[in-house]
């Protein structure tokens, strides 16, 4: 495999690397296949000596044969270096081709693809000159560029009217990252863009959007695949089929016939275990409704009972997988069981070190959602961060799990507050004070008027992750505005928003930046309707819970894919779930108060969000 600094960079940045840690490739030649790699001093001051001794036309050449030694071996600012010595100075086309292959790398890697995309652009003459397939070479790393920007949908574009010009092992680069982009744009953004578009980039959209259909039942999406490869025979995709869609097919030949739900119907989680249950049936009456097979689906109570007696039970009626228990004992009681004779998908996690657990989990575990924001900010190139939280066991335990993700990716924590009800007001000034101590400067221009605290990206305290209930959220985000911290980014949980769009009172909210689940992001879909019929009545605060009902019966058919399918995602109502051993670790929607009400916004982007 050719070695791509930025590609590498474009990959991590759409979650296909995030998770992983990435070994240097052996380089292969790059822009030249097949020329040999020559070393580079040791020293860029060497290099640079070297070649002022050098005439034209072999000083250029050493300067790219030494520019890309060093980009292998990651140092691009040194490759930058040596290239921009000789800009004005490649003399023949394939010269010309490998400067700007080369220095274009060189931004992509030092996460800088606003560079990238100004010099390729700029140099759309040069380019347009070059036979078809390094033109489409330098058109695939444009569209790498696109995707470090944050441009997912303009890079995907891209990518597809220049496949039939790769070669091999650029075409399947180019399509899996097609792919992973799909799968992190919202889905009205697919959706529109599949109504508008033609040729193959509407197959692909086509084919994502069958795939990600949180709703679907898993009989629906088979019998739409076969359409759409009846439809589609000769599209890229057809020859090169995404591996989720495939395990998908065997996943539904492999099914459970027989499914048991361990719930309890009364005591302290009853409320919750009943939003849950009414999620389940939902995802079972819309499989029904849709004539799509269904599994006989038992519900056994375990309020105040031996939940192993009861799970014996269970798998004595035939149960070919049991769905449960929800309290955080009985999934303990059950694992010390050891191995189970069938699969069992708790419906809660055990601590953080239970990846080998003889059981899967699932659940919303808070944590998971900051730790998400702690790799979302880092691809975003932040490095200091400022934490503020509620001083409870709570807050301190979700704001535990962000700085420990932080920090294990080498960030720095360079404030952190707890602030109480009665003390909001001089907690936030008191952390924006030292926010300005730490970045020193002046507070004041030259009228004597204060300044807006100015966070630098990598530098400073460049974002704030807050801890709030949505009243907290409502009086914080203000008193930062207050102390002229109007413009530092602040990234929060799911825990900020109540679920139900309030314009009014979420207004003091604006520019906060947030994860939360599709159901609640984008609730004007068929299942929300038919779930509106069924329960009139709602079900309020529990209204994730009972998201959490609607995934766990489509998981029931679909666990088997997750778990044969390495680096598989299933997009579900709660989010994009993915195994991480035995527990199912669930990637939330991005979104951001704009005038009082959650806006979606991609999943995964390269930069920043502007705020309001």
């Amino acid at each position: 495999m050719e070695f791509r600094p930025a590609r590498l960079a474009a990959m991590a940045l759409i979650a296909l690397l995030a998770a992983c840690q990435v070994p240097t490739p052996k380089d292969t030649s790059g822009p030249h296949r097949g020329a040999p790699l020559r070393e580079a001093p040791a020293e860029l001051a060497d290099a640079n000596a070297q070649l002022a001794t050098l005439a034209e036309p072999v000083r250029t050449e050493r300067a790219l044969q030494w520019a890309r030694y060093y980009l292998v071996n990651q140092r691009a600012e040194d490759a930058a270096d040596l290239l921009d010595r000789v800009a004005d100075s490649a003399q023949s086309q394939d010269q010309r081709y490998r400067w700007l292959w080369l220095r274009a790398q060189c931004w992509l890697t030092l996460q800088q693809p606003g560079q990238a995309l100004e010099l390729l652009d700029g140099a759309r003459g040069t380019i347009d000159g070059l036979d078809a397939q390094r033109r489409a070479r330098l058109e695939l790393l444009h569209a790498d560029a696109l995707a470090l920007d944050g441009r997912l949908m303009d890079s995907v574009s891209e990518r597809v009217a220049v496949d039939a010009l790769l070669d091999q092992d650029d075409q399947r680069y180019s399509r899996k990252l097609t792919w992973e982009a799909l799968m992190s744009l919202p889905m009205d953004t697919l959706e529109k863009r599949s109504e508008e578009a033609s040729g193959d980039l509407r197959g692909w959209l086509e084919l994502a959007l069958l795939y990600r259909d949180p709703q679907a039942d898993i009989d629906n999406q088979v019998q739409r695949l076969d359409a759409w490869r009846n439809q589609w025979p000769n599209h890229p995709a057809a020859h090169q089929l995404p591996g989720m869609v495939g395990a998908m097919q065997k996943a539904a030949r492999q099914r459970p016939q027989r499914v048991a739900v361990l719930l309890p119907e009364s005591g302290n989680l009853a409320p919750a275990a009943d939003a849950i249950r009414d999620g389940m049936m939902t995802g079972y009456y819309s499989a029904e409704q849709a004539g799509n097979p269904t599994p006989d689906l038992r519900f056994y109570d375990v309020s105040n009972a031996d939940v192993s007696a009861v799970f014996q039970r269970a798998v004595a009626d035939g149960a070919q997988l049991v769905v449960g228990p929800l309290a955080k004992e009985q999934v303990a009681e059950l694992a010390a069981r050891g191995a189970p004779p069938v699969t069992v998908l708790a419906l809660n996690y055990l601590d953080q070190g239970s990846r080998n657990a003889p059981l899967f989990q699932f659940g919303l575990a808070p944590e998971d959602e900051a730790r998400q924001v702690a790799r979302q900010a880092w691809r975003e190139g932040h490095r200091r961060v400022g934490v503020l939280f509620p001083e409870s066991d709570w807050g301190r335990r979700i704001s535990g799990a962000f700085m420990d993700a932080w920090r294990e990716r080498g960030g720095e924590v360079s404030l952190e507050s707890a602030f109480g009800d009665d003390n909001m007001g001089e907690t936030v000034k008191n952390l924006m004070a030292a926010a300005r101590d730490l970045q020193g400067g002046p507070r004041t221009d030259r009228y004597g008027r204060k300044t807006e605290y100015q966070p630098r990206l990598g530098e400073d305290m460049s974002f704030l992750f807050l801890v709030a209930s949505p009243n907290q959220g409502r009086q914080i985000k203000p008193l930062l505005n207050f102390h002229y911290g109007r413009r530092l980014p602040v990234y929060t949980t799911s825990y900020i928003y109540d679920g139900t769009p309030s314009p009014r009172r979420d207004q003091d909210l604006n520019g906060v930046r947030f994860v939360d689940m599709p159901w609640i992001l984008y609730q004007d879909t068929r299942l929300h309707r038919l779930a509106d019929e069924t329960w009139p009545d709602g079900h309020g605060r529990y209204n994730r819970l009972f998201a959490m009902g609607v995934d766990a019966y489509r998981l029931q058919a679909r666990l088997s894919m997750l778990r044969s399918l390495s680096g598989g995602e299933l997009p579900g109502v709660t989010g994009n779930l993915h195994l991480e051993g035995a527990r199912l670790v669930r990637d939330s929607n991005w979104a951001v108060f704009r005038h009082g009400e959650p806006e979606p916004l991609p999943s995964i982007s390269g930069r920043p969000v502007g705020q309001d």
